[in-house]
């Protein structure tokens, strides 16, 4: 009897089970007719006044990096005078166009006659410094000053003594008390405490605490066996862990030199160097640092003696370069402490620089050399060709985005004038001689794209789907790299996506590419690296990048 009744119950709960799986396949066939009768008045109907043709052509795609800045000056040569030099009368103005080796300016001759024999007179007196100098050499030993464990070599035979301080900061350190120390959380760590520190091959050494600070603990041991950078853990005298830490050198000495190479380290880790005790020996020493730099100031006084006399035997001052005049001085009086003193400021005219912020995403993909083209919207709407010079190496950040400064230089025409507003574009990417649809005739899902190549003219409907390749895309256009020829020509409807996506939000959303649904075309973003968008690169006065892409015929 009661099996009865559960086998009863049974085929209830499953007669139930069915009538709700029927209820919900006619509800979904509604829903799919109501689908398919909405799509087919909302687009089925569409006049064929709305659908497009456009032919596959030939033409050149690129993706571009852009930035804005100013125009500038390309930069400025100063025409200096040796000091004690006096000018008798100037051949120019500010504002005024010199050419290369144009005369500028005379001079008096037996002003530079004098100012010979002043220099004549420093350099005789530096050479007999220099001859005292040379008596005096590096030591070839590099000895401690007082005794201590060596505990870190940082140079070898054949190394360069300056190579080594510059990596290093020192080429030997000395432990002097005696002691490594370590840190860590104090946890119930007092000053005077004995410990035991384990090291990395499982030595236990005794160790004890020196200070405790801010919840820090310093822990001491010998300084005899461990090493400096290992790593040491702490227990506390009834053997619980307290932490563990990189052990240092609790008083260090560094060791330092400046000239020459290492013959020989003298030196043997953890070896203990009395005072005077020599740690390396070194070859190459030459002079002094005293003895070098009289050398340099020698150097400097000859190329000024070498200047005066040019000078002399040219009998005026000549434009170094072509420019503009942007500023000129008076005469420097003979009693000038300066070696020379700047007459003139010239402003070259054959070039512009403009500088343009360029976002730190895009920043990799510049190279100095790289074609570039600069617009200028107060002259005209033209381009003008231009190249990448320089690319700033330190980035600037402003409301956290960092920018990097790019120089163009581009040649100067007659009505460009610094600070100027200009547009740069940098070609980082491109295709001549592609394949090139508008951007709309391309409807792409998650894995393909696609375009239509027939039409429906009764019933304006599109057809003939045909599968394509894609490759860069941007101003409208988008490069096919298989699928189509060219002289192909394709359908399509710029206003189907937008209402499409407008049609599928009113059914729950299933638009946007919800669930695989594809997007469709006419909607013009680019595909590909930098996806066209435009991130304005903030440096505070304006200036700003974006990469994008350009496309036609």
């Amino acid at each position: 009897m009661a099996n009865s009744k559960r086998r009863n119950r049974g085929r209830k709960a499953l007669v139930t089970v069915l009538i709700i799986v029927a209820v919900l396949i006619a509800v979904v066939a509604v829903v799919v007719k109501v689908l398919r009768d909405r799509v087919s008045e909302t687009f089925g109907q569409r006049s064929t006044d709305e659908i497009k043709a456009a032919v596959v052509t030939v033409g050149s795609i690129s993706t571009t990096i852009s930035g804005s800045g100013t125009l500038s000056q390309q930069e400025t040569t100063e025409v200096t005078v040796p000091s004690g030099v006096a000018v008798q009368s100037l051949l120019m103005d500010a504002e005024d166009t010199v050419e290369a080796g144009q005369k500028i300016a005379s001079v008096s001759m037996s002003s530079i006659l004098t100012a010979m024999n002043a220099v004549q007179s420093e350099i005789d007196a530096l050479d007999e410094e220099i001859a005292d100098a040379a008596k005096d050499t590096v030591d070839t030993y590099i000895r401690s000053a007082v005794k201590g464990r060596v505990k870190e070599i940082f140079c070898a035979e054949g190394d360069s003594v300056l190579n080594v301080m510059y990596e290093h900061n020192a080429l030997i350190v000395l432990s002097l008390d005696g002691y490594l120390a370590v840190d860590l959380p104090a946890g119930s760590l007092t000053a005077g405490d004995a410990v035991s520190v384990t090291m990395p091959d499982e030595k236990t050494l005794t160790g004890k605490v020196d200070a405790v600070n801010d919840g820090t603990a310093t822990v001491l041991i010998s300084d005899d066996q461990p090493r400096v950078g290992d790593t040491a853990t702490v227990s506390d005298a009834d053997g619980k862990p307290i932490g563990s830490g990189t052990l240092y050198i609790h008083q260090p000495l560094a060791i330092t030199g400046y000239a020459g190479t290492v013959s020989r380290v003298n030196a043997v880790e953890n070896r203990v160097v009395s005072a005077n005790g020599i740690l390396l020996t070194l070859k190459d020493t030459a002079f002094t640092a005293n003895y070098e730099t009289l050398l340099s100031e020698r150097a400097e006084r000859e190329e000024t003696f070498r200047e005066l006399l040019r000078l002399y035997q040219a009998g005026a001052i000549f434009a170094p370069i072509s420019g503009k005049v942007q500023s000129v001085f008076e005469s420097e009086s003979a009693e000038n402490e300066a070696e020379t003193w700047t007459l003139a400021v010239l402003a070259p005219q054959e070039q512009m620089i403009v500088t343009a912020a360029v976002d730190e995403s895009d920043i990799l993909a510049v190279s100095v050399g790289q074609d570039a083209s600069v617009t200028i919207s107060s002259i005209s709407d033209d381009d003008f060709a231009g190249k990448v010079t320089s690319i700033e190496k330190t980035g600037a950040s402003s409301n956290g985005v960092t920018s990097y400064a790019v120089e163009v230089t581009l040649d100067r025409t007659e009505k460009m004038l610094p600070n100027m507003s200009a547009t740069v574009s940098v070609r980082i990417e491109g295709v001549d001689n592609a394949l090139l649809v508008p951007e709309g005739a391309v409807t792409k899902t998650r894995d393909s794209a696609y375009v239509y190549t027939a039409v429906d003219e009764s019933s304006g409907e599109l057809g003939g789907m045909v599968e394509v390749q894609v490759g860069l895309s941007g101003g409208g256009y988008i490069e096919i790299t298989g699928g189509l020829e060219e002289g192909d020509t394709v359908y399509y409807q710029e206003a189907a996506a937008n209402d499409f996506a407008q049609f599928m939000n009113g059914f729950g959303g299933f638009g946007n590419n919800a669930g695989g649904m594809p997007n469709q075309g006419g909607t013009n973003r680019p595909s590909g690296s930098g996806n066209g968008s435009t991130r304005p690169s903030g440096n505070g006065n304006g200036s700003g990048s974006s990469r994008r892409r350009n496309g036609g015929d």
